[in-house]
């Protein structure tokens, strides 16, 4: 059982020939005998492009499943929040997990957030907000809440996944596009079976 990670292909910024890269992509996937390909964010400033480049990926790839994450430049435009928490793509895993077959290993993905837990910003919330969107690329993000309550949605949803897999006596590797998740307790819950991981 075979496995590839990768993120950040930014194709519309790289100005990248999109059917091109599908086939290189399958190629490469293919002939590496690839069981599961994990993409976890940013592969263009549009969630519209990104499902679709997937779904056209997917379909190329006779016996590689793929998987992909939304990360922040996917979030820009073409979709919304509630449609990231809510998306009916099996391709899509975000808040989701992929148990890898004859091995006792599950994938759990979360497209995460902002963690401010580790900065001296993060009691100032509204000065944050104010500089994002003055100059951060994440300013066209449309989210029904701040980002702690955000962060402490993606936390929730995290810690219950660990639990479960602790429960089933799975060992796990996490994948997420976002920067470390300072608060979550994941060491004393992986630690116990044995792996842990994390894609950006």
């Amino acid at each position: 059982m075979k496995i590839a990670v990768s993120s950040d292909l930014h194709l519309d910024l790289n100005h990248a020939d999109d059917a091109e890269i599908i086939t290189q992509q399958a190629h490469y996937l293919t002939r590496q005998e690839i069981d599961h390909y994990f993409f976890v964010g940013d592969s263009f400033n549009d969630f519209a492009q990104t499902s679709v480049y997937f779904a056209e990926l997917q379909l190329q790839l006779p016996i590689t499943k793929v998987h992909y994450l939304a990360g922040n430049h996917d979030m820009l435009k073409g979709v919304t929040y509630e449609q990231l928490e809510n998306l009916d793509d099996d391709l899509y895993f975000h808040n989701r997990f992929i148990d890898i077959p004859q091995t006792n290993w599950r994938i759990i993905g979360n497209n995460g957030w902002y963690d401010y837990s580790f900065s001296t910003y993060e009691s100032n919330v509204k000065g944050v907000a104010k500089w994002k969107r003055a100059y951060w690329v994440d300013r066209p993000i449309m989210q029904p809440m701040n980002d702690p309550e955000r962060m402490a949605i993606v936390l929730h949803q995290v810690e219950e996944n660990l639990k479960q897999a602790r429960n089933q006596q799975k060992q796990v590797i996490f994948m997420t596009h976002s920067h470390r998740l300072e608060k979550l307790p994941r060491i004393q819950l992986l630690s116990q079976h044995g792996g842990s991981g994390c894609g950006r």
